[in-house]
């Protein structure tokens, strides 16, 4: 075939090509123009906060009602004694403005060591995004699933800033579970005074969650830490 039969061969492929390439181009636009995207909310409450053991609502007296419990050490287990001495209570705050509380207060008045309470609760997805839990927050303190082997051993925390461990947290589960629209997760934890705790004096500290969309989850816990 010659130079003269080739060229319209080329011309006719170029102008093809052309002619797929504004098809494309305008096909592209066009779902770009015309897409839209309903976006949820991802939003979440506390309730049903409910202080099972030494709760200062409870009248005096044996299981169930308030007397003390403690951590004895020597048996390795939780028992409570006859005296009604300190009361643990919980207040819920919202802490956004946003109508949802999300945020907790533990208040302990006349707490010794190896003094312990038990605190469960409900967290519950009011939005429209299933989330799942995904980072504690303790007085400013930052805590992650990953940590679970800390969690399940036990968590000390200085409240008072002196170095020194004033509690320990026990957390249970759901942690990481995938809560869909209107779903709730139980959660609770097991909270025991240690020896270094200031004497004498109240101890307040709030906890608070972060929860996440449930694709990111695994993206944002941070490995390892």
């Amino acid at each position: 075939m010659g130079k003269k039969g080739i060229i319209p061969i080329l011309l006719i492929f170029a102008i093809a090509l052309s002619l797929t390439t504004v098809a494309y181009a305008m096909w592209s636009e066009t779902l770009r123009a015309n897409a839209t995207v309903d976006t949820g909310e991802v939003d979440w409450e506390i309730y049903k906060v409910h202080t099972w053991l030494d709760a200062c609502e409870l009248p005096p007296g044996p299981q169930p009602y308030g007397n003390d419990w403690f951590y004895n050490a020597t048996l390795g287990n939780y028992q409570q004694i006859d005296k009604d001495v300190g009361c643990t209570w919980v207040t819920l705050i919202d802490s956004d403005g946003d109508g949802d509380d999300d945020t907790m207060n533990v208040t302990i008045k006349n707490a010794y060591p190896w003094y312990y309470t038990h605190i469960a609760f409900k967290v519950h997805n009011n939005g429209q995004i299933p989330i799942k839990i995904w980072r504690i927050i303790i007085d400013g303190q930052t805590f992650y699933k990953i940590n679970e082997h800390v969690l399940y051993q036990g968590l000390p925390i200085d409240l008072d800033g002196d170095g020194e461990n004033d509690v320990m947290i026990w957390w249970g589960d759901n942690f990481g579970v995938q809560l869909e629209p209107c779903q709730s997760a139980d959660i609770s934890f097991d909270l025991t005074v240690l020896q270094e705790a200031p004497e004498s004096s109240v101890l307040s500290f709030t906890i608070s969650f972060d929860a996440i969309q449930w694709n990111e989850y695994e993206e944002h816990v941070p490995q390892g830490g």
